[in-house]
C-alpha cells in the first residue's frame, strides 16, 4: 500500500483533543513533580536500562524495504532507553507495560517540520502489536481516568492492583481470551532485554505504511535464559537484571518493520487493531546490536533521562507517524517535555554521536 498524505483523516474536533489532552498529561506531570519533588517523563517515568549501541542497516533489501533511513547499507550510533509503563516511579512489584525507545544518531535528511531536532531518528515503543486505544478521543478518555487516580494512590496498592490485573489476565487466557486493559496493567514480571517491542502504531515508511518492532535474537534469549524475573524482594528487579546481563553479555534484536498491504485490515486510523501477520509478516531490515557496558550509571541517567527527549515526531519526512493517536501524542510529548526540562532547570540536548554520551 502506497503512502500518500490522504491515508490520514483528521478528526473533526482533533485540535481540542490536543489541547485537552495536553492539559490532563501536565496535570498529572505536575502532580507527579510534587509527590517527588522533581519532573519526570510524562510516561515511562523510571528507566530500567540506559545503553550504547549500534544499528547495522541490511544490505540485501529488496525495493520496498530500502525506504527512509533503511534505503542504503549502513551503521549508526543509537540510543536504548529501556522503562517500565507508569508515569510515577514505582516498585517492580507492580507489573505492567514497558517500553524501549531508541535514539539513532547522526541521521541525514530531510526531517518533519514539527521536529525540533535534525539529526536523530526516534522510535517508542512497546509490548503490544497495537494501541491500547483506537483513537485520540478514546487516548483522551483512558488518560483522563488513568490521570485521575494514578498519581495518588498508595504504592501498595498500585502493587496489589497489578497482581489482581495478572490473575485475571492469567484466568482470560486458560479459555482462550484476553484483555489489552488488563495486560496494560498486569504482566508477568519479566526480563526486559528479552521482550519484543512494537511501535503499536504506522507509520510512513518511505513510499510505502509500516509499523516497526524489534526482536531479540535466539543468542539473546539463549544468552538469558529464563527470562521469567522474582520482583517479591526486589523494588528495582528489572534494572539489577538489566545491569548483571550487560556486564557480561551482549544484547542483539532484529529490526522488522510490517507493511500495510489493505487499509480496511490494517488501517491507519485505528492504533487498536493489530495488523494480520498472516497477511504481512514483519521482515528484517537491521540489527541492533547493544555491546557489553554499565547498563545503568548516574552519569548517563543524568544525560539521558534528564536532557533527552524520546519522541517519535524525531523522525524524518520519510518516517512520519501516523493517525490521530500519533499526531496528538507526538505534540503532547514536546509539552510534557518543556515542562519536565524546564522544571528542573536542564538544557536539552541532542546528540550527533556516542561521544556525547557519558559512561
Amino acid at each position: 500500500m502506497r503512502y500518500t498524505p490522504e491515508v490520514e483523516q483528521l478528526l473533526p474536533n482533533e485540535a481540542e483533543l490536543l489541547l485537552q489532552t495536553g492539559e490532563t498529561v501536565l496535570g498529572m506531570a505536575q502532580t507527579v513533580r510534587r509527590a517527588h519533588g522533581h519532573a519526570m517523563h510524562a510516561t515511562h517515568a523510571k528507566a530500567v536500562g540506559l545503553l550504547k549501541g549500534t544499528l547495522l542497516i541490511a544490505d540485501d533489501l529488496p525495493p520496498e524495504l530500502a525506504q527512509g533511513l533503511f534505503a542504503r547499507p549502513g551503521r549508526y550510533d543509537v540510543l536504548v532507553r529501556y522503562a517500565p509503563g507508569p508515569s510515577n516511579p514505582v516498585s517492580d512489584k507492580a507489573s505492567g507495560q514497558r517500553g524501549l525507545s531508541l535514539k539513532v544518531l547522526g541521521v541525514e535528511g530531510p526531517h518533519l517540520p514539527e521536529s525540533r531536532e535534525t539529526t536523530t531518528q526516534d522510535w517508542v515503543l512497546a509490548l503490544d502489536p497495537a494501541f491500547v486505544a483506537s483513537t485520540a478521543e478514546d487516548f483522551l478518555r483512558t488518560f483522563r481516568r488513568f490521570a485521575a487516580k494514578s498519581p495518588s494512590i498508595p504504592e501498595n496498592l498500585i502493587v496489589a492492583g497489578s497482581r489482581l490485573a495478572r490473575g485475571a489476565e492469567a484466568a482470560l487466557e486458560t479459555v482462550g481470551l484476553e484483555s489489552s486493559n488488563l495486560r496494560f496493567f498486569g504482566r508477568p514480571p519479566q526480563h526486559p532485554a528479552s521482550e519484543v517491542y512494537y511501535s503499536q502504531a504506522p507509520v510512513r515508511y518511505g513510499d510505502y505504511i509500516a509499523k516497526l518492532a524489534v526482536f531479540p535474537t535466539p543468542e539473546t534469549l539463549a544468552a538469558i535464559g529464563d527470562p521469567a524475573l522474582d520482583t517479591s524482594h526486589d523494588d528495582e528487579a528489572q534494572r539489577h537484571a538489566m545491569q548483571a546481563y550487560y556486564t557480561q553479555h551482549a544484547g542483539t534484536y532484529e529490526v522488522r518493520v510490517q507493511l500495510c498491504t489493505d487499509l480496511q485490515t490494517m488501517p491507519v486510523e485505528d492504533a487498536a487493531v493489530v495488523w494480520p501477520e498472516a497477511q504481512s509478516p514483519y521482515r528484517t531490515v537491521a540489527r541492533l546490536v547493544l555491546p557489553p557496558q554499565e547498563a545503568y550509571s548516574e552519569a548517563r541517567r543524568q544525560y539521558v533521562d534528564e536532557r533527552l527527549a524520546f519522541n517519535p515526531v524525531h523522525a524524518l519526512e520519510a518516517h512520519r507517524p501516523l493517525g490521530s493517536i500519533m499526531r496528538v501524542r507526538t505534540k503532547v510529548y514536546i509539552q510534557a517535555q518543556d515542562f519536565r526540562q524546564q522544571a528542573n532547570g536542564v538544557v536539552p540536548a541532542e546528540p550527533r554521536s556516542h561521544a556525547e554520551v557519558p559512561d
